[in-house]
């Protein structure tokens, strides 16, 4: 590619959002679009920011901040570039990121994070909402809980009008460990069907069922405990942070 053509190729993809898209996240519809914010919205509260954002990990709610998550997938997204630029434009590490550095090019990439935030944050705040679940997986007994634990049942994230949908601690604490036995006794019967099973597409099919099972989260094999997520999960879609 000759080097006009290669600047104007550049000007493109950063005016355009499907040629963006198209090259640089290899995004080609709106099924692309929902599985790359699935698999970020995992990654970015699992790791990236679990200490703000991921109740196994974070010490108390003042870091608690949706914006926080703008950051990282602007950061994500500039990733994907300076390697497209290395990889199909042969263009230098340093030379890639100021190229994104321009100020029109920023202001591109803003609006297109920010569009992508407001369209899928429900991935993100569903997957914060199963940490919560977990981490009253990973309690010991009903009656010993923490203080950040107290607080959320205290908050707004588990209340509506001030009626919480989950009375107590001991309660939640039950509930969880209900949906937990019951989540591992269909596990256990798939695996029974997978182990007992001689057919290929038939095991196949077992396998794939068993896969999904595991990663469902444990809100939906209790009714008051979904109830509980999707409560939390409208309440976070109508904020930007936590205040006490």
């Amino acid at each position: 590619m000759l080097q006009a053509e290669k600047e104007k190729f550049i000007d493109d993809i950063f005016s355009k959002k499907e040629l963006f898209e198209k090259h640089i996240l290899n995004i080609h519809g709106n099924d692309d679009r929902i599985e790359v914010m699935d698999i970020l919205s995992k990654r970015i509260i699992r790791t990236q920011l679990r200490e703000e954002l991921n109740f196994l990990y974070m010490k108390n709610l003042d870091s608690f901040k949706f914006s926080l998550i703008v950051n990282i997938l602007f950061r994500e997204i500039a990733n994907e570039w300076v390697t497209f630029a290395q990889e199909r434009l042969a263009i230098e590490q340093e030379e890639a990121l100021n190229i994104i550095q321009d100020k029109r090019r920023v202001v591109f990439m803003v609006s297109l994070v920010k569009e992508y935030f407001r369209h899928y944050k429900i991935y993100f705040v569903q997957e914060i909402a199963d940490t919560f679940i977990e981490l009253i997986e990973t309690m010991p007994s009903p009656s010993f809980s923490n203080e950040l634990i107290d607080t959320v049942l205290a908050s707004d994230f588990i209340k509506q009008d001030k009626i919480a949908v989950i009375y107590n601690y001991g309660q939640l604490w039950s509930r969880v460990r209900h949906a937990h036995g019951f989540k591992n006794d269909k596990l256990t019967k798939l695996q029974i069907q997978i182990s007992e099973s001689h057919d290929t597409g038939e095991l196949k099919k077992y396998e794939h069922r068993e896969a999904l099972l595991e990663e469902k989260p444990l809100a939906f094999f209790d009714e008051a405990i979904l109830r509980l997520r999707n409560t939390m999960v409208q309440y976070m879609m109508h904020i930007d942070s936590f205040h006490k």
